[in-house]
């Protein structure tokens, strides 16, 4: 009876968490600074401030007004009132079509009665027209066309100065432990879709922008989320950088040979930089790519390829399959010296979506060392009874042919359901007499 009622137990705190929104929302920063001067070439990694602009804290997008801000001027049509977004191109550059809304809003638009209003969709409300990221800031800075072109520059560099570097168990950078990433850094903002959408649109190629449109679409007018983690489907490469997975708060393990990243969220995320191998071998896409690297001194740079298309999700984009990043991974250290974690910088290489190469940055402050005798890695397994019904997602009930009650044996059940109906079984419990053995 009791293992029941933990299963039963169990079972509604998966459940609960798979209606928890995704996102978490990024903690206030005050003050944002506009982004610090290009790196110099060949682009080793600035480490400064990215994404800068208004301050964009918790979210970015706070306001809900029951009309268009003062000063404001809304559409004849907008997502809200379209019958057929695909028709509206001309608009979809304009931050007015989706009332202002940053992307966070859009996908879960309908978790706030606030925002629906009692006449939607006429009542949808409006956020803060005034909160943007500088669309030049995320542009990569650099002058380099394609991935390749990027990482080999870097490698020839390090070579012109005796590189690149080869690390013993010795000297190979002591940074194992456990990382979170600093919220109140703001490179990393627009990824998480603080920016106006019609910002983030800008950045994509004509069929790109299409898809991301029909995501905003049907996430804020329709209800009709596809978050990853609702259906277990994979997480996928691009979204070790979302907001919602939280996979750049992970496990770092330092090896000669390979530097490996593990975390974990609705499932888990595992990249691993393999050092000194001279190229990409994978045969097939993989939902992580392949990732090889080199060590300049006590910089991490490395190249991933080989990714598979997949989604951002939360009304953001969707990447393709000429999809490369170049990441620099630099220590950080405080003002006595020690290490205290990591920045790190991504520029994303993908001529199907994007109109031009774009760039993240990030802080990543170590948390823990492996000495930490309570800290532990948690692997996930995801676990889903929700379906689209409709269209729509949905949770399953027990009664329901297709729900999965993964703590109650469901492989046993299946069989029990479908070929032992009416089998004269015996009897479960020890005779009094047998059990008496045991007592005495």
């Amino acid at each position: 009876m009791r293992t029941a009622w933990v299963s039963v137990v169990v079972v509604l705190l998966v459940v609960a968490l798979q209606w928890v929104p995704e996102f978490t929302p990024v903690s206030p920063a005050s003050a944002l600074a506009q982004a610090g001067a290009a790196p110099q070439q060949p682009g080793r990694g600035g480490g400064g401030r990215q994404g800068g602009g208004p301050n964009l804290g918790g979210g970015g997008n706070h306001a809900a007004n029951d009309g268009p801000p003062a000063g404001v001027q809304a559409l004849p049509i907008d997502l809200f009132t379209s019958k057929n977004f695909y028709k509206d191109r001309a608009l979809w550059l304009d931050k007015r079509y989706y009332r202002c809304n940053n992307s966070i809003v859009l996908s879960q638009f309908w978790v706030s009665p606030r925002r629906v209003g009692d006449k939607f969709p006429a009542s949808a409300t409006w956020g803060d027209c005034n909160l943007d990221i500088d669309r030049q800031s995320i542009l990569s800075p650099y002058p380099y066309k394609t991935a390749r072109e990027h990482y080999e520059a870097l490698l020839a560099d390090a070579k012109k100065r005796g590189g690149p570097t080869v690390h013993t168990k010795a000297t190979v950078p002591d940074w194992d432990g456990y990382y979170q990433r600093d919220n109140t850094h703001p490179g990393a903002w627009w990824v998480w879709g603080v920016e106006q959408p019609s910002t983030l649109v800008s950045l994509l190629t004509p069929e790109y922008q299409k898809r991301a449109v029909q995501q905003m679409y049907h996430e804020a007018v329709n209800n009709a989320p596809q978050w990853n983690a609702s259906f277990c489907y994979p997480e996928g490469f691009i979204r070790w950088w979302g907001g919602p997975s939280g996979a750049t708060n992970f496990q770092l393990t330092m090896s000669t040979w390979q530097v490996q990243f593990l975390s974990s969220s609705a499932d888990n995320f595992i990249r691993q930089v393999m050092i000194g191998k001279p190229n990409h071998v994978q045969k097939v896409p993989q939902w992580y790519g392949e990732t090889i690297g080199f060590w300049d001194g006590t910089t991490l740079i490395s190249w991933t390829a080989n990714v598979q298309p997949w989604s951002l999700t939360h009304s953001m984009f969707e990447i393709s399959d000429k999809m490369e990043t170049v990441e620099i991974v630099k220590p950080t250290n405080d003002a006595a010296g020690n290490f205290t974690g990591v920045s790190h910088e991504t520029i994303f290489y993908d001529p199907d979506a994007f109109v031009a190469p774009v760039r993240a940055t990030m802080l990543i402050r170590r948390v823990a060392t492996p000495a930490d005798p309570e800290r532990r890695f948690s692997f996930v397994e995801c676990m889903s009874n929700i379906v689209n019904t409709n269209g729509r997602p949905g949770q399953l009930t027990a009664a329901d042919p297709r729900f999965v009650d993964f703590y109650g044996r469901p492989w046993a059940k299946n069989w029990e359901k479908n070929f032992e109906v009416g089998w004269d079984k015996p009897q479960e419990d020890l005779p009094k007499e047998i059990t008496d053995i045991f007592g005495k």
